[in-house]
């Protein structure tokens, strides 16, 4: 019972890292990312000091692409469902 308390620990607690990463930690920069497929309907806007938690199922559950972008307002990268699981 303990081993498998451990296992669920460690596992926890990684989700619970990655969860806490911020949104420019994962995006893929602005000038590599192919912008053909987006369209206003399929992305979703996020600042990129945002922490994964408060959008991750907007990008699982909707599937969104997420626009990240700066203070001033300028996408400065993207996160799809790829990010989220290479990450």
């Amino acid at each position: 019972m303990n081993i498998i308390k451990s296992i669920l620990n460690i596992f926890l607690s990684k989700e619970s890292k990655f969860n806490n990463l911020e949104a420019r930690n994962i995006m893929i920069d602005e000038s590599d990312f192919n912008k053909m497929n987006l369209t206003l309907g399929n992305t979703f806007k996020v600042n990129g000091n945002i922490k994964i938690k408060n959008f991750k199922e907007k990008i699982t559950e909707d599937n969104l692409t997420v626009v990240v972008i700066n203070n001033k307002g300028k996408t400065i990268g993207y996160i799809t469902k790829n990010e989220l699981i290479n990450n």
